[in-house]
């Protein structure tokens, strides 16, 4: 297939776009950064899709590299960082951003998308949620990529022809990875000294190797209409026992005190100055210790009842995570 994959500089994108070559697909990529921390694809352009030059770029270079057409749209780009970002940056990238790609796919007549969207855009419901609970975003990365999808789907109506997939990863884990389970690892080896709370409640993630399977299995599944799945490892674990198999690697130990939620956030406030006067994103604030404490427990059974099967388990993943941690750490 001819497949066009945005933030393919990313943690995703640019794992996704070796995969799929490897795998007989035809790619081409764009980003607006030039940064990967992996390894940047060769047919990976700069350029911004909020800028429908930068696309018509791509759709040019594409149809004279391969000589044929783009056919399917894998949507990764994003403004997704927790901390530090303002209101209208996220929706101008995952909002705006989709909207333009979207008259973009349908200008060139392409009628398949694979929109990358996210659990967030269920906020934070409580208990077991599943693909079909419903929308309740509380941040604004959460409340963009919902328009995001709203769009989305909204272009698949106007033409029952088309074929769309929105998959809703939770949290993302694995090498090249900084994000929130890179903190915990970076915890657990650096300042393995409190923790907060129980870690009673459950932690959903989805490590790199799932998500390119769930990714590259979703190929298979499109179809006319509107498809919607949720990504996340199984077994649902709690975050003590992410931090347990964490700490069974070489180089980690669990926190030997235990701290009540309130004092945790309380010192997490005291960061939050300097973080605001300064408009730095600090490894310690009051919202990262709320969120730390919160259960996000989503399920991914839909996509598993397609037929999709997890092929590495979470202890080796994050065991994986740990090693080009500690590798990252001698250097």
């Amino acid at each position: 297939m001819n497949i066009f994959i945005t933030g393919s500089n990313g943690f995703v994108g640019s794992q996704l776009m070796s995969t799929l070559e490897k795998s007989g697909h035809k790619v081409i990529g764009i980003d607006i950064s030039d940064h990967c921390n992996s390894t940047k694809h060769a047919n990976t352009l700069s350029g911004d899709i909020r800028k429908k030059a930068d696309l018509d770029r791509v759709y040019a270079r594409f149809s004279k590299q391969y000589g044929s057409d783009i056919e399917l749209i894998i949507h990764c780009a994003a403004a997704k960082h927790d901390f530090g970002i303002k209101r209208e940056e996220y929706f101008s990238h995952n909002k705006l951003g989709t909207k333009i790609l979207l008259d973009f796919a349908a200008e060139h007549k392409i009628n398949r998308f694979i929109n990358l969207s996210t659990v967030s855009v269920f906020g934070h419901p409580k208990g077991r949620s599943d693909e079909d609970t419903a929308y309740n975003p509380d941040h604004p990365y959460g409340e963009s990529k919902l328009a995001g999808e709203l769009l989305s789907i909204e272009w698949q109506k106007q033409d029952e022809a088309r074929e769309l997939i929105v998959l809703r990863p939770t949290v993302i884990y694995g090498p090249h990875n900084f994000a929130n389970v890179y903190n915990l690892i970076d915890i657990l080896h650096r300042r393995p000294i409190l923790t907060v709370g129980k870690g009673d409640h459950i932690k959903s993630i989805v490590s790199l190797g799932t998500i390119l399977g769930m990714i590259s299995f979703s190929l298979t599944l499109l179809k006319p209409g509107y498809q919607h799945y949720n990504c996340v490892d199984e077994p649902y674990i709690t975050l003590r026992e992410l931090m347990q198999i964490v700490a069974a690697n070489p180089g980690f130990k669990m926190p030997k005190i235990t701290i009540p939620l309130g004092l945790a956030i309380g010192i997490g406030m005291i960061f939050d100055v300097p973080a605001k006067l300064f408009s730095i994103d600090l490894p310690i604030n009051s919202d990262r210790m709320r969120k730390f404490a919160t259960a996000t427990y989503f399920t991914a059974g839909k996509i598993r009842k397609a037929g999709y099967v997890q092929t590495q388990s979470i202890q080796d993943s994050v065991s994986e995570m740990c090693s080009w941690y500690m590798n990252q750490d001698q250097r």
